[in-house]
């Protein structure tokens, strides 16, 4: 099943067996193989990858493995090779290695709020932190012994630079919505593998799919991962706060109510997400009907706040405390067929064995 395949844990121990799958992952693909890649090369870039990434609760280097794990299965298990030139799926995958290089924990309407220097070098083009991931991207590929590219003639090289910036930018989410009428569009014409702007719209939906791929596995794994992100999101509130500013109030750890939050990014941005990629890519469905179906869950937890009458600060807490329930219990209505620590250790054994899927 490909929702068993998709479901990864959130654990921040196994950083040696990420790097060895990012590594067998791009052999299964083809790459180095086809782009005749060095092998110390390659160990160098997905070090380099790796170091570039800081610590936040979230946005770090197991977010970064977990995207390009997602990319990974969907490749191998969609067939994405029938819908885009191989050096696109090549450019996808990096993007989903890169697209949060040195990601500080804090978003962009923060950085131009905080008048801080990445503010300053990219504020006026919009996706502040998205083109300073670019950036990093470019600056590890320059750095000496990791260009994966180097044996790309000067065109495909250059092709290959656009492309990921391209995909990288795409994870703005506001990027995504202004191009939601045209990927709607495309679904409903049919897609043509011919059309080169179908190709790009297509390349900007599957990374914003990976990386919200946490709403599409298990439940205990999605709710989990819902945790750190507030996390992270009250820290820059917290940050906000102390710099006079009013936070929005996903970042106000004091007016934060999760479970609805979550309900309403859900139906507004994953479910359509996932709902137009099932519509472009056949056997896709599944994953939509994950993300739908954790969206119940998360009707049931936001009731329970309801019937115990917790305030809204009180969320992380109770997230907490459902969390060590579900441990406690082995496992919670939809994940039982599917435990995800089990999957994990499969889909690791399956990479790093070289075998794929």
């Amino acid at each position: 099943s490909l929702l068993c395949l998709i479901s990864i844990s959130p654990v921040s121990n196994i950083s040696h067996v990420c790097l060895q799958g990012i590594l067998s992952m791009f052999e299964d693909m083809g790459f180095i193989n086809t782009y005749k890649i060095d092998l110390h090369t390659l160990a160098r870039f997905c070090l380099m990858v790796k170091k570039g990434y800081r610590d936040p609760p979230y946005h770090n280097w197991t977010h970064a493995f977990s995207v390009s794990h997602f990319c990974y299965l969907l490749y191998k298990n969609l067939g994405l090779a029938n819908y885009l030139e191989n050096i696109e799926i090549f450019a996808l995958f990096v993007s989903c290695m890169c697209h949060d290089l040195d990601h500080r924990g804090t978003n962009n309407s923060f950085q131009v709020a905080s008048q801080s220097v990445l503010a300053a070098l990219y504020s006026s083009e919009g996706s502040v932190m998205e083109r300073h991931h670019f950036a990093q991207a470019i600056a590890i590929l320059n750095t000496h012994g990791c260009n994966i590219f180097d044996k790309f003639s000067r065109k495909d090289y250059q092709r290959m630079l656009d492309l990921i910036r391209d995909i990288i930018l795409a994870t703005d989410l506001a990027h995504h919505l202004r191009i939601f009428p045209d990927l709607q569009r495309m679904a409903d014409a049919g897609y043509n593998p011919r059309n080169q702007t179908h190709r790009s719209l297509l390349l900007c939906l599957l990374m914003t799919s990976c990386d919200l791929s946490d709403q599409t596995k298990g439940w205990k794994t999605t709710r989990k991962i819902a945790e750190l992100i507030y996390k992270e999101f009250f820290s820059q509130g917290d940050l906000e706060k102390a710099m006079g500013n009013r936070p929005s109030e996903m970042m106000d750890r004091e007016k934060a109510y999760i479970p609805e939050l979550q309900i309403s990014f859900m139906e507004h941005i994953a479910m359509p997400i996932y709902k137009l990629l099932s519509e472009l890519l056949p056997g896709a469905s599944e994953l939509y009907e994950r993300v739908a179906t954790n969206r119940v869950q998360w009707t049931k937890v936001s009731h329970k706040f309801t019937v115990r009458g917790l305030p809204s600060n009180n969320s992380l807490d109770f997230l907490d405390e459902e969390y060590e329930l579900l441990q406690s219990q082995g496992a919670l209505g939809d994940d039982s067929h599917c435990d995800d620590t089990h999957c994990l250790n499969g889909c690791l054994d399956d990479v790093v064995g070289g075998r794929g899927q």
